[in-house]
């Protein structure tokens, strides 16, 4: 027993040196002894845990690496979410987000950090009483892939925190990042091996921590940086340089390059100086972040639906990475959404480290805005490792040869993947593929179908639709509802190369998401189907005008306003006062009077069979796409599979406008700002149970708007163009019966999206 306590205090202090030195040399960039001296610290451990297998520690720095490959990540829900950022481009952006900061936190002294904004992984590291225990990716925020095998392999990550008394959970968040002479160093090996290599360091760095072997990771020389805390218990923070020189007496590495800052405009001034000196940093940066040092103050600020209202990432347009090369020809491709996008094909040129041989040219305003011509040498340039863009045409450097290149005559009216007729899309300066079969539209139609103002499907989002129409599961979204949990399971969200299943657990969830969407509500159902035209309010006024979707299918209320229109422009074209009709005989006038009587007869009555119906949204367009929809040959197949699945989605609760009180019956609403008590679509909900009705712009028929924090000025100028209320916040919640109550406090370290 002496010999095996002896072994075991001298394993003990050899993981205290080691560690010791890991923090010295991956760190603090200060290493007190060779490598040869660190080998032989590291082996004489390795030999007694040898020894003694009961000695054997999992934060032990000789478990860095172990056990065998994974079939597949599991999934791991965040006890924090891990937010983006919002983002900003100038000076103006940042006065604006400093203005409201000061505006809502009343005039107290705030204080701002400036730090690099890492281009690297967002990964959430938890410790259990300074123990990793677990490390997870960041995916969609609120879920991601548990990592922990591999990030174990990260030499800078300590295994055990550098703390006496370490607190019960601490979760730390940062980035995983490559050095672009390790990624020039793999790329030749990969390329020697005859395998794929990476473009640039972000992309190495995501390839590795996917791969389902560690051993393999281990190989790779991947580093981390961290800069907030995420969950925590048994520790609190004042300020977030706390947090920061935290996880440094913790062992962690943090950034280096940070500042205090009074405004936004000194934060600027150093944002610059971080630019300088960004041959200091061993990561690339892609802009800094700015965010309030007080623990607090953020916390009182809360967060908007997808970032914390404390911070903001500073990406300044002069930061854009460019290069000059000949762009050879334009070619057009149809994105998911059924958007014709200009490619750019380009003499070949690196960026970055990437080699770039096509850019987006974003649509034809832009083109002809830029004067861009085939021929051209042109500036490309490129944000963060972002999609490449063409900026615009270097100036004195047109060949005389140079075309202009004319969107419409270069599709001929057609779409490039399907030969469907496209037609000029002016919300968007694009033009767009009308045929709703396009094969480009497949994963885009799936998306649709299954996001939560749909069907709610959780788990199938957009990477999960690609996987699906690339691998041959579904080619719409009705297919959905023939998948199992086995082939579902099996689905590999990766590459070839580098596969990563989705798994049973994962694919468990789906399908159960999919089977409860069977019972979704009408509304939800039409939503879901992207009929054109028919939006959210669009579908929920349809579905509480008809008992069913074979009664919407061929809907009399919908033929009703069709009718009207018919007639309404009859009326107009027998006008007789119209001048047209000047010199006709009294018995013609007379006729056409009749006719006239006759039309607004017609009319009054077809008003009096709609007046029972809320439908404030659903004029004559709506309604005959709707109509369209059903008799076409793909709505008719719906309504075909739909009965086959045995589908028969119900009527909304309070069909007919009556809610769950219609205490808001017949009143249409449009909101506007942000709401202190509740998010803007808990407020719309709350409206639509009481009967109401909610839209997106002011009308003559709008009965109230509702004008929160920041109201859209618009929307205020419209109500006072027709007169419409304007209500606060706390009017609403006396409409609805509802009780004030305080914004809820979020926990201000969820920087995750740096």
């Amino acid at each position: 027993m002496a010999r095996l306590g002896d072994a075991r205090r001298q394993a003990e202090e050899l993981r205290r040196q080691i560690e010791r030195h890991n923090r010295l040399y991956y760190v603090e960039a200060a290493p007190e002894i060779s490598d040869r001296e660190y080998d032989e610290l590291y082996d004489e451990l390795k030999s007694i845990e040898a020894a003694h297998p009961e000695l054997a520690s999992p934060d032990s720095p000789t478990q860095r690496v172990g056990g065998e490959p994974l079939k597949e990540f599991r999934s791991f829900t965040h006890l924090v979410p891990m937010l983006s950022l919002d983002k900003a481009e100038d000076l103006r952006e940042l006065r604006l987000f400093e203005n409201r900061i000061r505006r809502e936190l009343g005039g107290e002294e705030v204080l701002f950090v400036v730090e690099p904004k890492i281009d690297g992984v967002s990964i959430g590291v938890h410790y259990r009483n300074g123990i990793l225990r677990t490390a997870v990716t960041r995916g969609d925020g609120a879920t991601g892939d548990d990592i922990t095998a591999n990030v174990r392999t990260i030499r800078d990550i300590p295994l055990r925190l550098n703390a006496k008394s370490p607190p019960p959970l601490l979760e730390l968040r940062g980035e995983v990042y490559m050095r672009e002479k390790d990624r020039v160093a793999i790329n030749a090996r990969l390329e020697k091996a005859g395998e794929k290599t990476f473009p640039n360091t972000r992309n190495a760095t995501a390839g590795s921590l996917k791969l389902l072997d560690p051993r393999i990771v281990a190989a790779r020389p991947l580093c981390a940086v961290f800069y907030s805390v995420g969950a925590r218990e048994g520790i609190e923070f004042a300020t977030h340089r706390d947090e920061l020189e935290t996880m440094g007496s913790f062992g962690l590495p943090t950034p280096k390059l940070r500042w205090i800052c009074g405004g936004v405009e000194e934060a600027v001034g150093r944002a610059e100086e971080l630019k300088a000196r960004e041959g200091e940093l061993p990561y690339e940066i892609d802009g800094v972040v700015i965010k309030i040092d007080g623990i607090a103050q953020a916390q009182r600020l809360g967060r908007t639906a997808k970032a914390p209202a404390s911070a903001i990432a500073y990406k300044p347009k002069h930061w854009l990475r460019r290069a000059e090369t000949v762009l050879r020809s334009i070619t057009v491709q149809v994105g998911r959404t059924g958007i014709l996008t200009p490619v750019a094909e380009l003499e070949p040129v690196f960026l970055e480290g990437t080699r770039i041989s096509r850019a987006t040219l974003h649509n034809e305003d832009e083109i002809a805005r830029k004067d861009i011509r085939i021929g051209d040498t042109v500036v490309i340039e490129r944000a963060g490792k972002v999609i490449p863009a063409v900026a615009g045409v270097s100036a004195g450097k047109r060949r005389p040869d140079s075309q202009s290149f004319d969107f419409a005559a270069h599709v001929g009216g057609r779409c490039p993947e399907c030969g469907g007729p496209v037609g000029r899309d002016p919300q968007f300066a694009a033009w767009r593929c009308g045929n709703l079969q396009c094969p480009a539209q497949k994963t885009r139609r799936i998306e649709y179908f299954a996001a939560r103002p749909a069907l709610d499907i959780e788990g199938l989002g957009s990477v999960v639709a690609d996987a699906l129409v690339e691998r041959g599961l579904a080619e719409e979204p009705l297919d959905l509802f023939a998948l199992t949990t086995g082939r579902l399971a099996a689905l590999n969200l990766g590459t070839d190369e580098q596969p990563r299943v989705l798994g049973e657990k994962n694919a468990s969830r789906i399908v159960a998401a999919i089977e409860r969407s069977r019972l979704q509500p009408l509304s939800r159902w039409l939503f879901a189907l992207a009929i054109p035209d028919v939006g959210e309010a669009t579908a929920r006024q349809l579905a509480g005008a008809h008992a069913g979707i074979r009664d919407l299918a061929d809907s009399a209320v919908l033929r009703d306003i069709v009718a009207r229109q018919r007639k309404e422009d009859e009326l107009k074209a027998v006008n007789p006062r119209a001048a047209a009709n000047r010199g006709r005989s009294a018995a013609e006038k007379a006729r056409l009077q009749k006719q006239t009587e006759g039309l607004k007869a017609e009319i009054e009555a077809i008003d009096a069979r709609l007046a029972r119906f809320n439908l404030p949204e659903v004029g004559p367009v709506v309604a005959r796409s709707v109509l369209d929809f059903f008799d076409s040959a793909r709505g008719k197949a719906v309504l075909e599979r739909l009965g086959s699945l045995g589908i028969d989605p119900a009527p909304d609760a309070g069909r007919g406008g009556s809610g769950s009180d219609g205490s808001l019956a017949g009143k249409t609403f449009v909101l506007t700002g942000t709401l202190e008590s509740m998010q803007r679509d808990e407020a719309a909900g709350a409206i639509r149970e009481r009967g109401g009705t909610v839209t997106g712009s002011v009308s003559a028929r709008t009965s109230y708007v509702v004008a929160g924090n920041e109201p859209g000025a618009n929307k205020i100028e419209g109500a006072q163009k027709h007169g419409v209320p304007v209500l606060d916040e706390q009017q609403l919640l006396k409409m609805l019966g509802v009780r004030p109550r305080g914004r809820v406090p979020v926990q201000r370290d969820l920087f995750a999206g740096q």
